[in-house]
């Protein structure tokens, strides 16, 4: 993922420069390529490629964008005779890589398969920064549940549980295991989206103004970290040119940083980096990239015996700052009883006050697992591919509906 040298691309960065645009910030340039092999009973039935490439300036406010990214587009964007912008081509579009290596390791069931390639560029006034991302490959399975992560796509893991009978949990509150993949979620939305920087500035986080305050009592480590190049939301820089860092948000559960874009940094006095792109067509916001979960010691093994419910995926995670809930969609669970899976339970709401859910994280066992959710995320209907690793969780707080 390390930056190249295009010549062209530092003569366009040299001529936007020498322009002197009024009021500018940046321009982004992007390349993407996505690959989509349908499979029926484990062969590929079809296959379709797109292609798109475009351009946004951001200046004094004002976000425009346009499809291309050839002389005469960038020339409209930066309001210049096209004379002034030099001839550019961005990286060439690859092929797609073979599916057939893996076919034998897919899972049972699976659906489609889809690679994701892109490439992406910042011309600020400091010059151009080329930003590099892993390529992606996002599995679907027939009952239509996702997962995300870097190329080439992961050998199969143990097939799902598949129960003739489920049964219906009771309402109320129950202790709860959180496997891996839904610990992923569920710090995704409790530590992940309310340190987003426009969260904190907007009043839509219930964090807002407790740098330094313990958060959970759990002595549990957050961390954004974009350099972690095997999980998807990897990125060499972000979306405004800042390089990658790996970014502390809680240490032994105190919360201590933030993911800012270049505007969320100057106001809350962080440092920026977290600024990115679902797509050209929509200006840069602070996001997650890979959000990593630990605790120093954890337990050498899940403690099933302390709870009544393991939960092994969720649908969907949320979170509600204007009423102070997070609300959790799980799609598969099992109830427990001496420490054993006794009966698979039927898909079941959870709701949970922040406070009362950050209280409840009891206890952590494992080294973090990478996970594969929860992959796309989405805000306010942009969509950015993201990346997990957390360790099994014993969690009080939450009520099942």
């Amino acid at each position: 993922m390390g930056d190249d040298a295009n010549p062209q691309l530092a003569e366009l960065a040299a001529a936007v420069v020498r322009a002197r645009v009024p009021g500018l910030v940046d321009v982004y340039l992007e390349r993407r390529a996505d690959t989509c092999w349908r499979l029926e009973r484990g062969r590929v039935a079809g296959r379709e490629t797109l292609l798109r490439e475009g351009a946004a300036v951001r200046r004094d406010g004002v976000f425009r964008s346009t499809d291309g990214i050839e002389r005469a587009a960038l020339a409209a964007l930066l309001d210049l005779p096209a004379r002034r912008i030099p001839p550019f081509a961005a990286d060439e579009f690859p092929a797609a890589p073979a599916l057939e290596p893996f076919g034998a390791s897919l899972p049972a069931g699976c659906r489609s398969v889809r690679w994701r390639w892109s490439w992406a560029a910042v011309v600020t006034k400091a010059g151009a920064v080329t930003i590099r991302r892993p390529q992606l490959a996002e599995l679907t399975r027939e009952d239509g549940v996702r997962s995300l992560s870097v190329w080439p796509p992961p050998p199969a893991g143990a097939a799902p549980r598949a129960s003739a009978e489920t049964a219906r949990l009771r309402p109320g509150r129950h202790r709860l295991l959180f496997a891996p993949a839904a610990s992923a979620v569920l710090v995704h939305e409790l530590f992940g989206h309310p340190l987003e920087s426009d969260a904190l500035r907007g009043g839509g986080s219930p964090w807002a103004g407790r740098i330094g305050q313990r958060l959970v009592d759990l002595p549990i480590d957050v961390t954004d970290d974009p350099t972690r190049v095997d999980l998807p939301g990897a990125f060499s820089s972000d979306d405004e040119g800042a390089p990658a860092l790996s970014r502390p948000l809680l240490r032994a559960g105190v919360l201590v940083g933030a993911l800012a874009d270049a505007a969320g940094a100057a106001a809350l006095g962080v440092a920026p980096g977290s600024a990115r792109r679902a797509h050209v067509h929509v200006p840069p916001r602070p996001r997650i990239s890979n959000l990593i979960a630990s605790v120093p010691q954890p337990a050498p093994e899940p403690p099933r015996s302390e709870a009544a419910v393991e939960i092994t995926g969720l649908a969907s995670g949320t979170v509600e700052p204007a009423y102070g809930t997070v609300l959790l969609e799980v799609r598969t669970a099992f109830a427990l009883r001496g420490g054993e899976r006794r009966r698979e339970l039927r898909p079941f709401t959870l709701v949970g006050a922040l406070a009362a859910v950050r209280g409840g994280l009891l206890a952590a066992a494992r080294p973090p697992e990478a996970s594969a959710e929860p992959g796309w995320c989405g805000k306010e209907g942009e969509i950015v591919p993201t990346g997990a690793a957390a360790p099994w969780l014993l969690v009080e707080g939450l009520e099942a509906r």
